[in-house]
């Protein structure tokens, strides 16, 4: 009976200890999580103007005093894109609609589009753009404009459009959410990065070493 009772004594003690370990385990993979999803760079959440509407593809839209529309890449886009051989805009008199396909950035053989915020016709495009593309990636509300457009439905396309405050906070979750991404498809340390010494994960500019499925996952979620 002895025996018995120390050799259930023993067991209890190390089912014990295997549950506080994998309890253990599961607090240090919890703080992973949230340590991997620090906010990214300032460049990409950066204050945005006032009187600027979102789009949820990251592109933006600005009323123009003659009635036009201006698009661009907001700083989350222009963050994490990273460096761009050029961007291929869409040529003059072209017809446009809101979520669809407008431009794109051409970066290492590699074609990603962005979607146009508003309907309508384009009027114009910055040509400037490409050539100081330094300058777009650092002031994306004023040099980084890519065209302008004469839009058909403007009333009905700014309801699916943010603005002030509202744009601001979606920005910053956005942020959130692409380390949150990053992290849980195990894109950093195999294909697309590196993490600071904190855990964090150091993601501007970081779509420039994605490529395959992961490239195509991104664009799908954070550019449509």
């Amino acid at each position: 009976m002895v025996v018995l009772l120390v050799l259930l004594t023993i067991l209890g003690c190390i089912v014990v200890s295997l549950v506080l370990r994998r309890r253990g385990k599961a607090a240090a993979g919890a703080r992973s999580v949230r340590e991997a999803a620090a906010p990214l760079p300032s460049r990409a959440t950066q204050e945005l103007p006032g009187g600027l509407f979102v789009h949820g593809g990251h592109t933006w839209a600005k009323l123009d005093s003659s009635g036009a529309v201006q698009v661009g890449l907001d700083s989350f886009a222009q963050g994490i894109l990273g460096r761009v051989d050029r961007f291929e805009l869409p040529p003059d008199g072209a017809k446009l609609r809101q979520g669809e396909p407008a431009f794109a950035a051409l970066q290492s053989g590699k074609r990603i589009e962005f979607v146009s915020p508003v309907d309508g016709v384009v009027c114009a495009v910055n040509e400037q753009i490409n050539a100081d593309l330094a300058a777009a990636r650092k002031d994306p509300y004023e040099k980084g404009w890519a065209f302008m457009i004469r839009p058909s439905n403007l009333s009905r396309n700014l309801k699916k459009l943010r603005i002030g405050e509202e744009a601001t906070a979606w920005l910053e979750r956005e942020a959130r959410s692409f380390t949150e991404f990053l992290f849980l498809h195990r894109a950093v340390p195999v294909e697309v990065g590196v993490t600071l010494a904190d855990g964090g994960i150091h993601a501007d500019g970081i779509m420039e070493s994605m490529d395959g499925e992961i490239l195509q996952i991104t664009i799908r979620k954070y550019f449509r």
